[in-house]
């Protein structure tokens, strides 16, 4: 009862409550209205850019699941982790979906556990390099003591954790307390056992470098959606001004209370963060809405497609797999 009272009620409550107070100005026709802005071209390019990101993040999890499982396994598994990742705050849904299915596969949880948290960090790597890129293009009122101070928070903490996790690991092992907890012991030693195993340069690299095309084609095909309805024009001073507001935008799925599925959180923060940043637009509110409803419809139809063709299909011939390598 518990799970469906913070899982269920509360994020309805705080949709409600955002989409009531925040957004009771915009109808469905003026969603409607708004999305029919969008030329059908767009939507084409945003269709296949969203399709190219997922196949190089399916290959970024390819590598650090150190190819055990069929890339068409590994595609499919990362379109569930696409649809699923404002399910709950944090990514904690995405966690549990990617973890399970993988598991299902034949891998061990840690494994998957390990490799989804590693990616999230090189993620943040790359998002860093990126937005650093983009402040040359840079034009905005807002001190830039705050974005330097966010983003050098994200860069530091994903470079301990990228480098210098199974460090960090190998020393709490070495704590004798953790032997009084088999259990959560040989949970820690199977994920230094992981990252142990993923420790060369050059992986990091090829890692590295997925993950900032990764991160770029999300950001130019939900670019190419924003300007679609807003008609700002397409510049490099535009793209960074909203890089740095959808990054501001994503963080709020961080926060521990958010609505259903992100919608009314999301939308919030999207309104707020690019007015702050003075985007010459008058729709934002709907925008916001808009590309949330289309991001959001896309990736819950294929990742609901793919999570049940996951489940006819089964994962016996991994599992027999593993047991006869080992």
């Amino acid at each position: 009862m518990k799970k469906v009272v913070t899982n269920i009620l509360i994020p309805v409550l705080v949709t409600a409550v955002v989409v009531y107070f925040f957004f009771s100005d915009i109808s469905l026709r003026d969603i409607k209205i708004n999305f029919l802005k969008i030329p059908f071209f767009y939507l084409l390019i945003f269709v296949l850019l969203s399709l190219l990101g997922t196949l190089l993040r399916a290959v970024r999890y390819y590598i650090l699941l150190s190819k055990k499982l069929r890339f068409r396994d590994v595609f499919l598994i990362t379109l569930v982790r696409n649809f699923s990742v404002d399910l709950l705050p944090a990514r904690t849904a995405s966690l549990v979906f990617y973890s399970y299915l993988t598991n299902k596969r034949g891998l061990t949880i840690e494994e998957g556990a390990a490799s989804f948290v590693v990616a999230v960090f090189y993620d943040g790597l790359a998002l860093c390099l990126m937005l650093g890129m983009l402040l040359f293009f840079l034009e905005t009122e807002i001190h830039r003591a705050a974005i330097y101070t966010s983003m050098g928070f994200i860069f530091v903490i994903s470079v301990v954790m990228v480098f210098f996790s199974d460090s960090i690991l190998k020393f709490l092992l070495k704590i004798k307390i953790l032997s009084r907890f088999p259990k959560v012991e040989k949970f820690f030693q199977n994920i230094y056992t992981y990252l142990t195993a993923h420790k060369k340069n050059s992986e990091r690299l090829i890692v590295f470098v997925l993950s900032f095309f990764i991160r770029l084609i999300k950001y130019v095909f939900v670019y190419i959606l924003f300007e679609g309805l807003v008609r700002i024009g397409f510049s490099l001073h535009h793209f960074s001004l909203f890089s740095f507001g959808l990054a501001g935008t994503e963080l709020s799925s961080l926060i521990p209370i958010q609505g259903l599925g992100g919608f009314g959180t999301w939308e919030l923060a999207f309104s707020l963060i690019f007015k702050a940043l003075e985007i010459p637009a008058a729709n934002l509110k709907e925008a916001g809405f808009v590309i949330h409803i289309v991001t959001q419809v896309w990736e819950y139809s294929i990742g609901i497609a793919a999570l049940v063709y996951l489940f006819i299909k089964g994962g016996g011939n991994q599992r027999l797999r593993r047991r006869n390598s080992g």
